[in-house]
């Protein structure tokens, strides 16, 4: 399939995705969510892929959704097609979360409002020392969606969120750290061997348990502690009994590991 607004490279089980509209500062519109979201429908049955890094062309991430497609959309939707439209951009990034692979988000600078909950859709936040998250929505009368407050609250949790969100404010990437935001700050010019080392440590453990063990950690706000309980019992005999378990345990006791 041919892009317009991402690049996507892929070698070696990992696929890199690049937003890549420079001139935009990678800002997100109509376009380029559908081609996101026609490429993690692709990659969700992709079984050569193994890990995914998201990140952003030049020194942007992403200043999240288009303002002129934001304006647009004001003066000529109607509720209900704005309504559509918001939905659509949701189950993209809740599809991105879902993927049963590892992904990484490889923050490279300026991340704003939807390129935020972008990042936060990803397992992990790797960020270089230039990156910004803001949340800026409140100052142009909107809230923020898709999503990102619910992520963002479960998170940080709900003082360092209404914080962020309600005061429009901006977090330099070691703050995004210290709140938990993001996992690792390193210097630009190390952010990509970073997120490939992130990733090609997630390619060393078994696909199935990780597809398993991320399903738990996003599915345990849905359920209570008896559900989450019987659900992580059942993939435990799931991977107990197969061929993958065992053959590692074996590998492990004749290198003397175990």
């Amino acid at each position: 399939m041919t892009f317009r607004t991402l690049r996507v490279d892929s070698s070696n089980g990992v696929t890199t995705i690049t937003l890549n509209r420079p001139s935009a500062r990678n800002g997100l519109n109509v376009e380029l969510m559908e081609e996101l979201h026609a490429l993690v429908d692709q990659l969700r049955g992709d079984a050569s892929t193994r890990a995914v890094i998201v990140t952003g062309a030049g020194r942007v991430f992403s200043v999240g959704a288009d303002v002129n497609m934001l304006t647009h959309i004001g003066e000529t939707y109607t509720p209900e097609q704005t309504r559509e439209e918001i939905s659509k951009w949701r189950i993209t990034f809740d599809a991105l979360e879902q993927l049963p692979q590892v992904t990484i988000a490889a923050v490279n600078g300026l991340a704003y409002g939807g390129g935020v909950v972008l990042a936060l859709a990803c397992d992990f936040r790797l960020a270089s020392s230039r990156a910004i998250f803001g949340l800026p929505e409140i100052k142009l009368g909107m809230v923020l969606a898709l999503g990102g407050t619910q992520r963002l609250t479960r998170l940080i949790g709900a003082s360092a969120a209404k914080e962020m969100i309600l005061r429009g404010r901006n977090v330099t990437a070691i703050e995004a750290q210290r709140l938990g935001l993001a996992h690792r700050v390193s210097d630009p010019g190390d952010l990509m061997g970073l997120a490939r080392s992130w990733a090609e440590r997630a390619m060393e453990y078994s696909p199935r348990a990780t597809a398993l063990a991320k399903r738990l950690i996003d599915q345990s706000y849905e359920r209570d502690a008896n559900a989450s309980a019987e659900a992580e019992t059942a993939a435990q005999v799931e991977l107990l009994h197969s061929a993958e378990f065992l053959g590692r345990v074996r590998s492990l006791k004749e290198s003397g590991e175990i």
